[in-house]
């Protein structure tokens, strides 16, 4: 199991956690979601790049009116919350259809289901990700991903 992080000295609390299996059955890697040669260099220490399992869970939060946001705050936040999983999906898909075999679990919100207020951009990534989810099964099955 790997679990990745962007920023790995921050891992301390995990590390605790993981007890043993740290080192043995854990390893701990840095991956930036927003940076696609983070994403690469993470995977490519991968032997065979072979991931049967991601487990997509980066994300980061809005509260507030949307007029008191920044587009550029915005833009961020879709770019970890949405862009992120895409970047991450479209690094391992090829291989898992090549072996016509993996999963990929992605952690999103109920607010990709339903928006509340002063979460409208928060949850317009959400709805993104969910969107995006459901169009990705229909080929993603095919290849038995």
């Amino acid at each position: 199991v790997i679990a990745t992080m962007r920023n790995v000295g921050r891992s301390g609390a995990l590390a605790a956690a993981a007890g043993p299996a740290l080192g043995r059955t854990l390893e701990i890697k840095q991956l930036d979601v927003c940076d696609e040669g983070s994403i690469r260099a993470c995977l490519d220490s991968i032997p065979g790049r072979h991931i049967d399992v991601l487990v997509s869970n980066a994300g980061v939060g809005m509260v507030g009116p949307l007029e008191c946001q920044s587009l550029a705050a915005m833009q961020s936040l879709m770019d970890t919350n949405f862009f992120g999983l895409v970047r991450l999906v479209k690094e391992v898909l090829p291989d898992m259809k090549r072996r016509r075999g993996g999963h990929i679990v992605v952690i999103s919100s109920i607010m990709g289901l339903q928006g509340i207020v002063f979460n409208d951009v928060y949850a317009a990534s959400k709805f993104a990700v969910e969107g995006f989810c459901e169009s990705l099964v229909v080929q993603a099955l095919r290849f038995n991903v």
